[in-house]
């Protein structure tokens, strides 16, 4: 038996680590189940907004429809603006996705610059 138990020193730190890993692991696990919480509601609210969206168009084709004494008109109508909408929406994705990889190149050019 020296000055140091080195034993009681290996078992010490082993706990400690242990612990330390199980404290690390609470915490991750925490994290995934707050954004496991926070993509659900996402979906939830996501699915909500579509359904009613869906029914408010179907309510403004029929309203059309029935304005235009039609059976069908009302439905080309709504059907081509939503198809205008989705365009714009897509092409702005598009310029913003150009937008990125052209920022992106352009910070790897300056950062061979530099070297």
């Amino acid at each position: 038996m020296g000055f140091f138990d080195n034993n009681r020193l290996i078992d010490l730190l082993s706990n400690y680590l242990k612990t330390q890993f199980e404290l690390v692991k609470l915490d991750i696990q925490e994290r995934i189940e707050e954004l496991l919480t926070r993509i659900f509601t996402f979906f939830l609210t996501a699915f909500a907004v579509l359904i009613t969206l869906f029914f408010a168009l179907m309510g403004l084709a029929n309203f059309l429809n029935d304005w235009l004494k039609s059976a069908y008109i009302g439905y080309l109508i709504v059907a081509g603006f939503s198809t205008i909408v989705s365009l714009i929406l897509l092409s702005n994705l598009k310029k913003q996705k150009k937008k990125e990889v052209e920022e992106d190149d352009t910070q790897a050019t300056e950062e061979e610059i530099e070297s």
